[in-house]
């Protein structure tokens, strides 16, 4: 049974400039808003009320290599680079998270404390959204 994984980094602020972010970081926003936008879908529907905050998501990586622990390290050494920036943006508010869609296939993957131990220098949580790739067996 197969796997396969995505990894993006989200980025919320108080009241940051979603472009500063992403030059900050050099990458492309997948998705962004600035605090007092008005609020829109991701295909530009337009929903009621403003934004209370400013949202950024870059895309980090996908595969279905089953590699996802050696892929979030290569991730993680490419964030490091940028820690001063990250403790620039939680000293100003921000929240940092590092976000993973997963299709779990017939196995799982092991975080080693190296690699949490990197995510919590820079201040990033780490969030997990499992997809269960296979049918669940009931007893009977």
């Amino acid at each position: 049974m197969s796997s396969s994984y995505g990894i993006s980094l989200q980025v919320r602020h108080p009241v940051a400039d979603p472009n500063d972010i992403a030059r900050g970081l050099g990458l492309p926003a997948k998705r962004s808003w600035k605090m007092g936008e008005s609020r829109s879908t991701p295909r530009g529907t337009a929903l009621a009320g403003r934004y209370d905050t400013t949202y950024c998501a870059f895309d980090l990586g996908a595969g279905d290599d089953r590699e996802l622990a050696e892929r979030l390290r290569v991730v993680v050494a490419a964030l490091l680079l940028k820690q001063d920036f990250f403790r620039g943006l939680r000293a100003t508010g921000a929240s940092l998270n590092l976000f993973i869609t997963w299709t779990v296939g017939e196995r799982g993957e092991m975080f080693d404390c190296a690699l949490l131990s990197d995510l919590a220098s820079l201040g990033i949580d780490l969030g997990i959204e499992p997809v269960i790739a296979f049918p669940l067996r009931t007893c009977g």
